[in-house]
């Protein structure tokens, strides 16, 4: 089954990726203290497209679907990204969840039923006013499985593997009000997915110290492989859509 989604939806992924959604901007109020630690929480929603393949104990199916297609069968979904920063290091946690299904485009009778997870950590080093290294992992959970006409359950398979990543994040040096960012990442490595990448421009406009309102669009991309012949599972899948989020700085 062939499905291409950035949205990891992680609608994930990804899972799917640093992440600009925090802003080291300072709003009114702010004091100017060296070493200050300041801390983001972000819930934010993605509108999916996915495009690309599932392979659930051997069997195949193309899947191509758009954010409507999405939501209609979106069983349950959650998004929840934290930072902490003291304008040198930094750290971030970004969790995501989803339930879905979707008809394969290949086999038509065949239903194609996805819980796809990831829990991202990612530390980050400052370089320059404008920019960020960063180092970090992912935890992804999968769940598949391909469901014939009448229920009966052709295939389902579970599998939790680790993603390794580098990247970098840089933001255009601006005043409190305005923010814009670009992260992106490498990793894999063969080490969960044989590759997987993600980038994610941002545009946020900060109305206040606390509260910052931030649009975003993420591309996400993972191929990931394990056994064969009959008990192959892959997941071969683009994740890319709009993102919006609500974020809260203190």
């Amino acid at each position: 089954m062939r499905l291409r989604l950035t949205a990891l939806l992680f609608v994930f992924a990804g899972l799917t990726l640093g992440h600009p959604m925090s802003s080291h901007a300072q709003g009114p109020g702010d004091v100017d203290e060296p070493g200050r630690w300041r801390f983001t929480v972000a819930p934010y929603l993605l509108f999916p497209y996915m495009d690309g393949s599932l392979t659930v104990r051997g069997i195949e199916v193309d899947v191509n679907a758009e954010p409507g297609d999405i939501f209609d069968k979106l069983q349950f979904g959650a998004m929840l990204y934290l930072e902490a920063s003291n304008g040198t290091w930094g750290i971030s946690l970004d969790g995501l969840y989803m339930d879905l299904e979707q008809t394969g485009e290949r086999l038509e009778l065949l239903t194609a039923r996805m819980k796809q997870g990831a829990v991202e950590l990612v530390g980050y080093r400052r370089v320059a006013e404008w920019a960020e290294v960063l180092l970090g992992g992912r935890l992804n959970v999968l769940s598949g499985s391909l469901v014939g006409e009448g229920g009966i359950i052709d295939a389902k398979d579970d599998k939790v593997f680790f993603d390794p990543f580098v990247g970098a994040r840089l933001q255009v040096p601006n005043t409190w009000k305005w923010r814009l960012a670009l992260r992106g990442d490498l990793g894999g490595f063969g080490v969960g997915s044989d590759f997987a990448w993600q980038i994610y421009p941002l545009v946020g406009y900060r109305f206040s110290r606390l509260f910052e309102v931030a649009i975003a669009y993420r591309w996400i991309d993972m191929d990931y492989k394990t056994g064969s012949a009959g008990e192959e599972f892959r997941y071969n899948m683009t994740i890319f859509g709009p993102e919006v989020g609500l974020l809260f700085h203190f």
